[in-house]
């Protein structure tokens, strides 16, 4: 389950990974100002190409030490941390405490000067602790975020951002068949599996009744990014009839996944 924290202790999380920070990096605390939120402004998900529930864990704003011509003792900036995001991707405190870390180094990078393609270690970006040997123990951990994608796409279609309701619901229904896979041995990454279509053919291949779902595949061809010039934007050409079949279509693929019992695969591998 994710990890709730009081903001005083997630605060005291997030300065504890500043204060363990090598003494070349803490050179370059003075002036920064830490701030703790629960998740960024409309407009800066707007800026960065983001949407619900794909949130990020930080951001650096403010000059870099790179870019600084002037004094470097005292360089104004301010690091925040996403408190909300980080604690649902994380299954327990240590969890919750080595991401803070991450994002801490990741968001300081930008602080030094990096671009996002050209972070080294320990400051390039990375998301949770590695994943565990075997696929199956990491299922429970997509089968939770899939749940909260769709608490989004819901909370969104209830409040008219039909766009947003459609762009979480296929998130979902993507990250559920993803754990589906995973329980059953099959790790969609290492498989190559990137698309919705693909993830669900596999688990298709698995079960084949889940080829009941293949109108999601119809739904996501549908693009909510912003188009070209003179294109009406998602939230005028996404209505909330599809909005709505989206989050009922995968509600139901979420249900279905949840009743499909480990052994139906080791059956159709031939049993063990």
């Amino acid at each position: 389950m994710p990890v709730h924290l009081p903001q005083s202790e997630f605060e005291r999380l997030a300065r504890e990974a500043l204060a363990s920070l090598p003494e070349e990096f803490r050179r370059c605390l003075p002036g920064m100002e830490l701030r703790i939120q629960d998740y960024p402004e409309d407009d800066l998900m707007v800026e960065w190409g983001l949407r619900p529930p794909h949130y990020p864990f930080g951001m650096y704003d403010g000059p870099s030490i790179a870019e600084t011509t002037g004094s470097r003792r005292r360089l104004e900036g301010t690091m925040v941390l996403y408190k909300r995001p980080l604690e649902e991707w994380c299954r327990d405190r240590n969890e919750l405490h080595d991401q803070i870390e991450r994002t801490v180094y990741h968001e300081l990078g930008h602080r030094l000067g990096f671009e996002e393609d050209d972070m080294p270690e320990p400051v390039a970006p990375g998301a949770g602790m590695p994943l565990e040997c075997d696929p199956a123990a990491e299922a429970p951990r997509y089968q939770e975020q899939a749940q909260s994608d769709l608490a989004a796409a819901r909370a969104t279609l209830e409040a008219g951002c039909f766009d947003w309701a459609l762009s979480a619901a296929l998130a979902a229904a993507q990250t559920a068949a993803e754990a589906f896979l995973l329980r059953n041995g099959d790790d969609p990454l290492e498989l190559g599996l990137e698309s919705l279509a693909q993830v669900l053919d596999a688990a298709a291949e698995v079960d084949p009744e889940l080829a009941d779902f293949e109108d999601l595949i119809r739904l996501d061809e549908i693009n909510p990014e912003m188009g070209e010039e003179g294109v009406p934007p998602p939230c005028r050409r996404i209505d909330r009839a599809r909005a709505e079949r989206a989050v009922a279509r995968v509600a139901a693929l979420i249900e279905r996944l949840a009743d499909r019992p480990e052994s139906s695969t080791s059956a159709a591998n031939g049993g063990s």
